[in-house]
């Protein structure tokens, strides 16, 4: 059986099934192992990990912890709890907004490139150049708040630590937008989104390119990032607090498992919470040189599950009525038998408008059809679905 268990329950002889962490987020080279010393269980104590999964048929057992599909239960529940709760107003459907948004998109990925190569050249990081292209992604969030950050789902291995960057402001635009914040600061939020990982352009090449696991010294290596950011950008001209704060605060974590400076939930600001939320989902729904993308529900019920060790609760539960429970993008299985790949949110949550694009049923492709969940009663979504698993590059309907 497989069950989630608190780490201080571990013990030598367990099986370690997953360690219930994002690959960046702990030292080991695999997340299944036998522990075979007390050594190992101190490691992933030290790691800030607070609970992971273990295989009773693999391994020794405890008598605490809960069954695994009793935690997915409970996700589930969680997830969607506020389901039936209205979707944002937006002035312009998003199948017209997402031709400027792609524009918009590949522009500011090319300017954060242009930043960045700068930066690593040691020229001074200009804040300011930043300010048109945030301006025009707080209208476009104004206009549809799901079409730009659907369109930021959308990456390529070798530019993402570009289009993560872009990714993350668009998706705390809209967040922050969703938190009823003034504009000005949601503005700034875009900013910082932008220049959150500046530091990046700092660590060495072959450490942020890296294919395959991590060693320790690489992983601090990594981490140093937030510290060049912050010597990157602390007195730039045109820089405000509340963009700072993206770039400083995005690793801490509510328990002080985070970095650099290990801040607990007293010392993080609403900013830095909010922060902390999107760099992981956007890093978790992004594919890399290393992972394929994870689908966004199977993301947003692992922020739930990280909270509220890692995350604000409250906050990821408005994050995830910010984005939606299936958000632009995401594949999705109908009760009828077909896949399709959400294009536009609906009214309600779990209603959006999909484009159905291929039977699961008698396994090929369909003629691609729009449907309305929220106007039709004969068809619903069962279930998120990896595209992959079906051959759909969802690219080529969204």
């Amino acid at each position: 059986m497989i069950k989630r268990v608190g780490t201080s329950e571990l013990r030598v002889g367990m099986y370690i099934h997953d360690l219930d962490a994002g690959w960046m987020s702990h030292p080991f080279m695999t997340s299944r192992f036998r522990i075979s010393d007390e050594k190992t269980i101190q490691k992933i104590a030290s790691a800030g990990l607070r609970h992971v999964y273990i295989d009773t048929d693999r391994g020794g057992d405890t008598d605490a912890g809960v069954a695994e599909h009793d935690v997915q239960a409970a996700l589930d529940e969680s997830l969607h709890r506020d389901a039936e709760a209205a979707g944002e107003s937006r002035d312009v459907p998003a199948a017209v907004e997402m031709q400027r948004a792609r524009a918009l998109f590949r522009e500011t990925t090319t300017v954060i490139r242009n930043l960045m190569s700068a930066s690593r050249s040691g020229r001074q990081v200009d804040v300011a150049a930043l300010d048109p292209v945030a301006e025009r992604m707080v209208q476009s969030a104004f206009r549809n708040p799901h079409a730009l950050s659907g369109i930021s789902r959308i990456k390529t291995k070798d530019e993402y630590t570009f289009m993560h960057c872009v990714g993350v402001s668009a998706l705390l635009v809209a967040f922050g937008r969703e938190q009823q914040m003034p504009e000005q600061q949601v503005q700034d939020l875009a900013v910082g989104g932008l220049v959150h990982d500046i530091g990046k352009s700092l660590v060495p090449q072959d450490v942020l390119n890296k294919p395959g696991k991590l060693s320790d010294d690489e992983f601090r290596r990594m981490k140093d990032h937030v510290t060049y950011s912050r010597d990157l950008l602390v007195g730039a001209q045109g820089i405000s607090d509340t963009a700072l704060e993206v770039a400083l605060l995005h690793h801490e974590r509510m328990d002080g498992s985070g970095y650099p400076a290990g801040r607990t939930s007293d010392q993080i600001s609403l900013v830095g919470r909010m922060s902390a939320i999107v760099d992981v989902y956007d890093a978790l729904t992004s594919v890399r040189v290393y992972k394929n993308a994870w689908e966004p529900t199977l993301a947003m019920k692992k922020l739930i599950e990280w909270s509220p060790e890692h995350f604000d609760a409250e906050l990821v539960q408005h994050f995830i009525r910010c984005i939606g429970i299936y958000p632009i993008g995401a594949t999705v299985a109908l009760e009828s038998g077909r896949v399709a790949i959400v294009i536009d949110q609906g009214d309600k949550l779990i209603e959006p408008l999909v484009r159905v694009v291929y039977n699961r049923k008698h396994r090929h492709f369909v003629r691609p059809t729009d449907l309305d969940l929220g106007r039709v009663q004969t068809d619903r979504i069962v279930e998120a679905v990896d595209p992959l698993a079906y051959g759909i590059d969802t690219t080529s309907f969204v």
